[in-house]
């Protein structure tokens, strides 16, 4: 019986270390999963509130697998379905727009969050898509002392969509930066409760167009081979771009985020 016990617990314990630890959404950790281990994580982002009626669900099924003690990549199916409003000769319209496209994440890890001075990571994805394509690359450094875990991030997206005109498709290029940061604290049996910060920006016909600042509360729980995290994220400050009499920006951004991930070791 003893020997089934100690069996039983060797395999749980095996299954919570083959999943990652990530208490956060919006902004990454410097870990990776071992080598073999997988995961398949289901992301889930809506968003609405801009100047005008606005809703956006965005869906993702991310496989990841660790290639090395510090390697890992991921293979995304991207899914996004929107539906804006406006105007056609004073009658009020919705429009329906959907959305697929694909992307391939590599992370190498470069240090430890717990065991070196701080951790640090390099992150880089491509998104292909119909009508667009995507580079995003990223500096990840965190650190964790204690039960307080801290992660940064500084993001460049270069972005490329195509759309049709009236005799030619015409392309047109967006320069986004962001930057992110996270706090959270273990409060044990596998919770723990933070918040996150992010300031997107992006460059547009030679310009700096738009930045806005979104703060918000995070709630991580971990089990056995499987964690759930969620994020509100409510824009709390225009900083260039701003519509008027907001306060916000809500013609490139929107008012409300929330996010929900949801991952489980394979």
């Amino acid at each position: 019986m003893r020997f089934f016990v100690v069996l039983l617990t060797a395999f749980c314990l095996s299954t919570v270390l083959f999943a990652q630890d990530r208490v956060f959404n919006y902004t990454y950790q410097s870990g990776v999963l071992g080598k073999g281990e997988k995961e398949l994580e289901i992301w889930n982002t809506y968003r609405t509130g801009r100047s005008g009626f606005y809703h956006r669900m965005d869906t993702r099924a991310e496989f990841e697998i660790g290639l090395s003690r510090n390697l890992q990549t991921a293979f995304y199916l991207n899914y996004t379905s929107k539906a804006t409003g406006y105007e056609v000769d004073s009658i009020s319209e919705i429009a329906h727009e959907n959305d697929f496209s694909f992307s391939n994440e590599w992370k190498f890890k470069l240090s430890d969050p717990a065991a070196n001075m701080i951790g640090s990571a390099f992150y880089g994805e491509i998104t292909v898509g119909t009508t667009e394509f995507e580079i995003e690359a990223k500096v990840i450094l965190d650190k964790q002392i204690g039960r307080v875990t801290q992660a940064f991030n500084i993001g460049f997206e270069p972005e490329w969509e195509w759309e049709p005109g009236i005799d030619e498709i015409a392309a047109h290029a967006e320069y986004k930066f962001e930057f992110n940061y996270g706090i959270g604290a273990s409060l044990g049996k596998g919770w723990v409760l933070g918040a996150e910060m992010r300031n997107p920006n992006v460059y547009t016909d030679g310009a700096w167009a738009h930045s806005a600042l979104y703060a918000g509360p995070t709630v991580s729980w971990a089990g056995i081979g499987f964690w759930v995290n969620l994020t509100l994220m409510p824009q709390v400050a225009g900083l260039r771009g701003k519509t008027p009499g907001q306060g916000l920006n809500l013609e490139e951004f929107e008012r409300y985020e929330a996010r929900l991930l949801f991952s489980v070791a394979l």
